[in-house]
């Protein structure tokens, strides 16, 4: 029986969700050529397997997580070794687990900003998730625009600022932000899920909200807050040369932007802030599926989600996120969750997708596109040093 990771946790402010993420797929998941092994990523970035048959989400809570639980084994890449995880025992260090694919569970920065997935592939084993520097791309809410203009999809005007700039001369932005003209969006550059994200109402108010954006990140991206706007997500799995687009999801939000509140925290007790159906996906957030939308604007978000994943050269599951004007019937993409809450899952419940079928075709997805980035040759020798 082949071992395939599930790896999940990390340094981020979305490690819980993440566990409750790889808590859901393990639960789920029945494989007869396949054993699943989750491992676990600490919030000081050491690796775990999982050793419980049952996967109990208090054992990796903040207080209670123990390294020395007999349920986890520390374990860690060593040298050039492919495929293979080590541990320590009386001996030394001893082959503990040999995997060489992963399915990525991990959301925020560490899962999504490709330092895993590059580590990874250092190592022989093939992901889920996509390449590294689509990863590294999509985390970086500036660079993300830019790519997108090249790519000729429309995204809503914004300037990126960086506090060792402001710092220096604050005077460089003053313009940029009175283009602008309040309410404006500030949001931690490489933050996911929300997370460092506030609507300024008023010039008095910047100083205040921007250095608690700076808490989060050095990069600050500004933004025009647009009125009347809908929120759409949607959701792609596959390869670049093989994908499925999604029906459209329209969130339901209580705030003027959607919070982390909104997408994980909502719904008052703490027993329903953990959804342990995948068909819900993300705890207890209100969401129109499928979005009421005409058929005009629907092609539209589906055209540009395909023109994303292929541009970007995606892969895995991914949600990209839209911002709608209604009163100029403008279309923005915001971003791209390269590895979403729930992995996106009840996106596909019209395709009849189960949780088995969507760990299989991720697997699926992990040999696709490890052979799409193998057909070249890297094996180009030089004599220089000889």
């Amino acid at each position: 029986m082949k071992n395939i990771l599930l790896v999940f946790g990390g340094k981020s402010y979305e490690h819980d969700i993440s566990v409750v993420t790889a808590s859901q797929i393990f639960t789920k998941t029945k494989l007869e050529n396949y054993k699943l092994v989750p491992l676990y990523v600490s919030r000081d970035n050491r690796f775990f397997v999982y050793n419980s048959e049952k996967f109990n989400l208090k054992d990796f809570s903040k207080n209670l997580f123990n390294p020395s639980n007999k349920k986890f084994k520390e374990v860690a890449f060593v040298g050039g070794e492919y495929g293979r995880l080590f541990a320590k025992s009386r001996m030394g260090l001893k082959e503990y687990i040999v995997s060489d694919t992963a399915i990525f569970a991990c959301h925020g920065s560490v899962g999504e900003n490709g330092k895993l997935v590059a580590l990874f592939e250092l190592h022989g084993i093939k992901t889920s998730a996509g390449n590294f520097d689509s990863l590294a791309c999509c985390m970086n809410k500036f660079l993300f625009k830019q790519v997108m203009r090249g790519l000729r999809i429309p995204v809503s005007f914004g300037f990126k600022i960086s506090r060792e700039v402001y710092e220096k001369d604050k005077s460089v932005y003053e313009s940029k932000i009175k283009f602008l003209r309040y309410p404006i969006i500030l949001k931690a550059n490489s933050g996911g899920s929300s997370i460092g994200v506030f609507v300024v109402e008023k010039k008095e108010d910047f100083e205040e909200k921007l250095k608690e954006v700076f808490e989060f990140d050095n990069e600050v991206l500004v933004e025009r807050f647009l009125n009347h706007s809908r929120e759409f997500n949607v959701a792609v799995i596959g390869t670049i040369d093989n994908y499925k687009i999604s029906e459209i999801d329209e969130p339901l939000k209580e705030h003027e932007v959607l919070s982390f509140t909104d997408k994980y925290l909502s719904g008052g007790e703490k027993s329903a802030k953990i959804d342990k159906s995948l068909k819900n996906s993300m705890a207890s957030s209100c969401r129109k599926f499928p979005a009421e939308v005409s058929k005009i604007l629907k092609d539209r978000i589906q055209n540009f989600a395909g023109k994303i994943f292929e541009g970007l050269n995606l892969c895995g599951i991914v949600r990209i996120d839209f911002l709608y004007d209604e009163e100029k019937d403008k279309l923005y993409v915001c971003e791209v969750n390269s590895i979403p809450g729930s992995l996106s899952y009840y996106f596909f419940e019209n395709n009849k997708i189960l949780v088995n079928d969507l760990v299989l075709e991720l697997i699926e997805v992990a040999e696709r596109n490890y052979l799409n980035r193998s057909e070249f040759n890297d094996d180009f020798e030089t004599n220089v040093l000889d």
